[in-house]
């Protein structure tokens, strides 16, 4: 899971020493432990400081390798395990080398447990034994469901890629942006796919594979197409901006900020505002010298910048308010699963308020239902986009969906926008405990919750403890507003605690209510007929 956050690379390695029985038949078992123990030793010394190194059993030994950058870092890895084990090893005064095969499987192509990708790795490790006249590069063997099993020396991904970049084998794919002022498509952000096979492949199927020189020559291609394509619909009468992802190691490059300017160069119809670059915080990159002079330089020169994923990481938000960004857009994942965890929605809210606060736009990603669009709404947001509008779209499809897409209302019988409104009240008591004036007593019969509980009493479970527990949360609201008048700062505090505490526990128990009456919904829909 942390992999996946932080969009790096796991790798499980499977490694097992060759003709190693006849080292315990010629010297003995007890020197034979002892070249073990020497090789995990050497093992270890050879790996990172955050990677593991485990005896299995017998000859063979577990390699666990986190938060890999890409390839190339593995590269580096691997290479210093295959010095450590290829230097000799001294067993009663002879020098004896000892050879290894090695299976790899990594996470996320391979998308199983961690029992899964052990046994992908176990596969790999026997090819790589098998493997005829494998020579230095053929020792490790990479399990790589999506993309086919590669060895690790011949490179045939990159390659591979490079090929289908110069055949126009990749391609983009535009998916609208839409004002919430207007509701209507203001923008588009570009997003790769790669015909392989048969496939049509993400980046997030082979980005993490690519190398420097690759993830560079991609970055310029999805410049220049997607720019040059942006030139074609703004000289069509289509007033629209492009949002491009851009890579750590495109920041990290000296040259990166003069190759935008030298593209932009190449199409004078189209303002420099109108490109918006988006940006991942991985690590400190965005605080070093190379990237924070490109941005600077940028956005002096009017291109914007989007930070992307703004809530998957927690430097991210201790950070925001230093870097130089005019948007944030907000990690899809938290608003996909707003439906069945509307317990999460006061950390969305707490999102939304700090971009608004720091006066950026904000965009909200993973747009999938019309319940999002209702509550988002509400929170008066910027821009929406997500499957709820559109797919990514072919650029021959865009010209015709802007020209005639209009966001709707969305659906306001959600408990997303109830409990939305509900927490405006809830914040509201919490500032009347220090700031007299600022909140009105409410009804709890006026509260949208309320309503939306009754309504949907028939399928809720434990409809009648919800209600009580939402009952409590007023009731400490109502008793605040009276300690204000005339109580100590202690009572205001203890109140607020409980405030805190019920409020909390309301959240989880509609969030669980909520997903146990769409799990039964759906248990009770027929399968389409055949």
């Amino acid at each position: 899971a942390r992999s996946d956050r932080q969009e790096r690379l796991l790798a499980v390695g499977f490694l097992d020493l060759d003709d190693f029985k006849p080292v315990n038949d010629a010297y003995g078992h007890a020197a034979g432990d002892d070249l073990l123990k020497e090789m995990a030793r050497r093992l270890q010394a050879a790996v990172r400081r955050t990677d593991t190194v485990a005896r299995l059993g017998g000859d063979e030994f577990v390699l666990l390798l986190e938060n890999l950058r890409g390839v190339d870092e593995l590269d580096q890895v691997l290479a210093r395990l295959q010095a450590a084990i290829a230097q000799p090893f001294l067993i009663k005064g002879e020098a004896i080398r000892i050879q290894a095969s090695l299976g790899l499987s990594i996470h996320p192509f391979d998308e199983g447990d961690a029992d899964l990708l052990l046994r992908h790795a176990d596969q790999a490790m026997y090819a790589a034994k098998t493997r005829p006249k494998r020579g230095e590069d053929g020792w490790a063997q990479l399990y790589h469901p999506d993309l086919g099993t590669i060895s690790m020396g011949d490179e045939v991904l990159r390659q591979d890629f490079l090929r289908a970049l110069a055949a126009g084998a990749v391609t983009l794919r535009y998916q609208p942006l839409v004002a919430l002022a207007t509701g209507r498509v203001a923008g588009l952000e570009a997003l790769t796919r790669w015909r392989r096979e048969g496939r049509e492949l993400s980046p997030d199927q082979f980005l993490s594979a690519l190398g420097v020189r690759e993830r560079q020559a991609l970055g310029r291609f999805v410049l220049q197409t997607g720019v040059r394509q942006l030139a074609q619909w703004r000289e069509s009468g289509l007033d629209l901006f492009l949002s491009i992802n851009v890579t750590p190691e495109e920041l990290d490059h000296s040259g990166f900020a003069d190759t935008v300017f030298g593209i932009l160069a190449t199409q004078p119809g189209i303002p420099p505002e109108a490109l918006v670059l988006e940006v991942l915080e991985i690590g400190e990159i965005l605080e070093q010298d190379v990237a924070l002079g490109h941005l600077q330089r940028l956005r002096g020169a009017g291109v914007k910048i989007a930070l992307d994923d703004v809530g998957s990481a927690y430097a991210s938000l201790l950070r925001l308010k230093n870097l130089p960004i005019d948007e944030i857009k907000i990690d899809q994942g938290f608003i996909r699963e707003l439906p069945n965890k509307p317990q999460d929605l006061v950390f969305v809210e707490s999102l939304v308020s700090l971009g608004l606060g720091m006066d950026v736009i904000v965009t909200v990603e993973g747009v999938e239902s019309e319940a999002h669009i209702a509550l988002l709404r509400e929170m008066e947001v910027h821009y929406l986009q997500g499957y709820a509008i559109a797919k990514p779209l072919e650029a021959e499809a865009v010209a015709g969906f802007v020209r005639t897409f209009v966001l709707g209302s969305g659906d306001a019988d959600t408990p997303l926008l109830a409990l939305y409104r509900h927490l405006g009240w809830v914040h509201a008591a919490e500032e009347a405990a220090l700031n007299p004036g600022l909140c009105e007593d409410a009804e709890v019969a006026a509260c949208p919750i309320t309503t939306w509980l009754h309504t949907h009493a028939p399928d809720l479970p434990g409809v009648e403890a919800l209600l009580a527990e939402h009952e409590a949360v007023h009731a400490l609201g109502r008793a605040i507003l009276q300690v204000r008048q005339s109580g100590t700062r202690e009572e205001l505090h203890r109140l607020l605690g409980q405030l805190h505490v019920h409020s909390h526990l309301f959240q989880e128990g509609l969030g669980q209510a909520v997903r146990t009456m769409r799990n039964n919904a759906a248990a009770k829909t027929p399968p389409p007929s055949a």
